[in-house]
């Protein structure tokens, strides 16, 4: 693969308003959601789908009326990309199309090493070539509902992100569904560090991967967040409460609705506790499904509306913190 024209920033003038021409390499179930999410999309239109196993891509594109191929070459025809292959791929997928000056939106986790998770970082750094996580939380709308009721840090999280088994699973629990918990936690912590973390694991097997994890966080501001993710439950739960000293704020990620306690008081009567808490229901203003907003996001930053150095350095930390559990 050939760098990219560095006299046009990401292969496209700042400021052309004209759809992207977007690829998706890989074919899977995440692959054909962003495809969906593509073609659905006024800002860009779906060029391409790319997997080694291309009757799975041709049952996508033709969906759509798109090119599929199992040549990674077409991908940097495109003026931005969305890597959904399986983890242990990222690295081999990514760093060629970053070397020829593809913006890249890559499915969480990065990669499935923290080195290799650098070594991304850097080098879209070095080539100037914007890339973004797929930490698709972030734009659910009651995440953005209780930055704005918190004003500021929090100082206890409960995340719970329980889902039934999953045979599709290749990578752990913790890289699968914990990752996106970790992300919000680093959120809501305000940029603080992460100074203690104790972290257990299940697994069904010998040599088998993780698929429950529980976690608890210290961060340097003091605030702790305590995570829990298992793929081995009989139920699906995306449930947060986020509190400081004033209030707390309980979000169900998966209804997108939440519920807002200011405690009043509280007294002990014989044998009897009686507590006074103002209860509110926030209105959540809907204003996309969190992966289309999310993409979203990613056109603003291939078109240079947001700054590409700012989404970098908001893609290590969850990383960071995944790789120590890992290591637990």
């Amino acid at each position: 693969m050939t760098a990219a024209d560095p006299r046009v920033p990401y292969g496209r003038r700042a400021g052309d308003r004209a759809p992207m021409k977007i690829g998706i390499v890989g074919a899977g179930a995440m692959g054909s959601l962003h495809a969906r999410v593509v073609s659905e999309s006024p800002q860009a239109r779906l060029y391409a789908v790319i997997d080694p196993d291309v009757a799975r891509a041709t049952a996508i594109a033709e969906k759509i009326g798109c090119l599929a191929s199992d040549d990674l070459e077409v991908a940097a025809r495109c003026d931005a990309v969305i890597v959904a292959t399986p983890t242990g791929t990222h690295r081999d997928v990514a760093l060629p199309l970053l070397e020829a000056g593809t913006p890249l939106l890559i499915e969480k986790p990065l990669a499935d090493d923290y080195q290799a998770v650098v070594e991304i970082v850097k080098q879209s750094e070095a080539c100037g070539v914007p890339i973004q996580c797929g930490f698709v939380e972030r734009f659910n709308p009651v995440v953005t509902v209780a930055s704005e009721i918190l004003e500021g840090s929090a100082v206890h999280l409960v995340g719970i992100r329980h889902s039934p088994p999953n045979v599709r699973a290749t990578s752990s629990v913790v890289g699968d569904l914990l990752i996106h918990d970790i992300d919000l936690a680093v959120h809501f912590a305000g940029g603080a560090e992460p100074e203690g973390i104790v972290a257990t694991t299940w697994r069904p097997a010998p040599g088998a991967v993780s698929e429950i994890a529980d976690c608890t966080i210290r961060f340097s501001n003091g605030m702790v967040a305590t995570l829990s993710s298992s793929r081995a439950s009989q139920r699906k739960i995306r449930s947060l409460v986020v509190s400081n000293a004033d209030v707390l704020v309980d979000l169900d990620l998966l209804r997108q609705n939440a519920t807002v306690y200011r405690h009043v008081r509280h007294e002990q009567a014989g044998a009897t506790y009686r507590a006074e808490t103002v209860i509110d229901i926030p209105f959540v203003r809907q204003t996309g499904e969190p992966l289309a907003l999310q993409f979203d996001n990613f056109m603003s930053l291939v078109r240079g509306v947001l700054d590409p150095d700012v989404e970098r350095r908001r893609v290590l930390p969850a990383h960071e913190i995944l790789s120590r559990i890992e290591e637990q």
